[in-house]
C-alpha cells in the first residue's frame, strides 16, 4: 500500500455512495468472514452483501443494511445500465438467469478492505493474516491532518463508480482524512449450496452463549462434528468423537435454552469441523442463533449481531459429509 501526504479529494461516485457515522460495526461483520482473502460485495437497494467461500463445502455471508448507514444513495438505474452492458458482451445461454438485474456485483479484497477501515486505531483491529502484507491488493491512500490523537470514532465515505473502477473509502478522524483506494476484481460463477431449494425439516432459535459453550467442548482433533435435532429428547445434540474420547452437548426444548423450535423429521447430519469452527468470531458477536437444516442435510447458522441501529445478520450455510453409503451421483446432486 502506498501512502502519499497531501489533501484528499472527496470520492464523487455515481453508481453508489454512503456514509458511515461510526467504522466499527462494519469492521465486526466483515471480521466474521475473515478467514478468505478476498470477499464478492454484492450492492443494492437494501445494503451491501459480502459473501466468501470455502472449498464449495461453505458459503458464508455478512448483510449490511441500508439502515446501518448514515446515508445510502444506490443509482439502480445506472446498476441496470452497466448489466445490460455487461450481458452484451455474453451469448445468450451464458447470462445468469433469475438474478436481478438492480444489484451490482464486484470482488474486493477483504483483508485490505479491514485494513483501510481500521487505519485509524491500528492492525490490533483486524484479524486477517493477509492485512499487514496488502497482498492481493493495489491501493493508494492519500493522508492529510494530524496523525496524532486519533481517539474517537472514524467516520466513512463508501463510494463505488461502477464495472472497471476502485472502490474508495473516504476516512476522517479527529481531523485527519485519508483517502483508500482498493482495486476491485470481475467476479467469478459463485458456488450455490441451494439450501432454499429443499424444504427446511429442523430449526431452533438458541441463545448464543450456549452455542459458545458446545463449541468450545469440541474436541480440535475430530475431523468431524455430528449435530442431531428431534422431537423428542435430546432435542438438540452436538457431539465430536476424536483423540481424547467422544464428546456430547445435549440441549432440551426449554425457554431457558431455545426461543423456538421446529422438527417434522428427525436428523442427524456430520459437517467438517475445521469448516464449523470458522463462524465462531461470527458466534462470539451474536446474542442469538438461528440454526436450520433442510431436506437434504445442508445446515445453515444464521447469527443476529446487535449494533446501534439495529439487529445485523451473518449466515454460513454447511453442506453435509458423503455418508459411506451415500452414491456419487447423490453427492453431485447435492449442489
Amino acid at each position: 500500500m502506498a501512502a502519499v501526504r497531501g489533501t484528499a479529494p472527496e470520492p464523487e461516485p455515481a453508481l453508489f455512495r454512503a456514509k458511515l457515522a461510526n467504522v466499527r460495526p462494519m469492521v465486526n461483520m466483515l471480521k466474521t468472514i475473515s478467514f478468505r482473502p478476498r470477499a464478492r460485495c454484492v450492492i443494492n437497494p437494501d445494503g451491501l452483501v459480502f459473501t466468501v467461500e470455502e472449498s464449495q463445502c461453505l458459503v458464508a455471508q455478512a448483510y449490511l443494511r441500508a439502515e446501518l448507514f448514515t446515508t445510502f444513495s444506490y443509482d439502480v438505474q445506472l446498476a441496470e445500465y452497466y448489466r445490460n452492458q455487461e450481458q452484451a458482451g455474453f451469448e445468450a445461454e451464458d447470462s445468469q438467469d433469475g438474478e436481478p438485474s438492480d444489484v451490482t456485483q464486484v470482488v474486493l479484497p477483504l483483508d485490505n478492505l479491514i485494513e483501510c477501515l481500521t487505519l485509524f486505531y491500528g492492525p490490533s483491529g483486524t484479524s486477517s493474516s493477509g492485512a499487514q502484507s496488502g497482498a492481493h491488493s493495489t491501493a493508494t491512500l492519500h493522508t492529510s491532518g494530524n496523525p496524532g490523537d486519533l481517539r474517537g470514532a472514524t467516520t466513512a465515505v463508501i463510494a463505488f463508480n461502477g464495472p472497471g473502477t476502485d472502490f474508495e473509502l473516504l476516512l476522517e478522524e479527529r481531523g485527519t482524512i485519508s483517502l483508500c483506494r482498493l482495486s476491485t476484481f470481475v467476479p467469478e460463477p459463485s458456488v450455490d449450496l441451494k439450501f432454499s431449494h429443499y424444504p427446511t425439516t429442523q430449526q431452533l432459535i438458541i441463545k448464543s452463549e450456549w452455542l459458545r459453550d458446545a463449541f468450545n467442548e469440541l474436541d480440535p482433533t475430530s475431523e468431524s462434528v455430528s449435530i442431531y435435532i428431534a422431537s423428542s429428547e435430546p432435542h438438540f445434540r452436538i457431539s465430536t468423537i476424536g483423540e481424547s474420547g467422544s464428546t456430547d452437548m445435549t440441549y432440551s426444548n426449554t425457554e431457558r435454552i431455545l426461543d423456538s423450535f421446529f422438527c417434522n423429521e428427525d436428523q442427524e447430519n456430520q459437517y467438517k469441523l475445521s469448516l464449523i469452527l470458522k463462524c465462531k468470531q461470527a458466534l462470539a458477536m451474536s446474542d442469538k442463533t438461528k440454526i436450520r437444516i433442510n431436506q437434504r442435510g445442508f445446515l445453515s447458522f444464521q447469527f443476529m449481531i446487535p449494533t446501534a441501529a439495529d439487529v445485523s445478520f451473518v449466515n454460513f450455510v454447511f453442506a453435509p459429509l458423503v455418508s459411506a453409503d451415500e452414491s456419487i451421483a447423490d453427492a453431485t446432486a447435492r449442489v
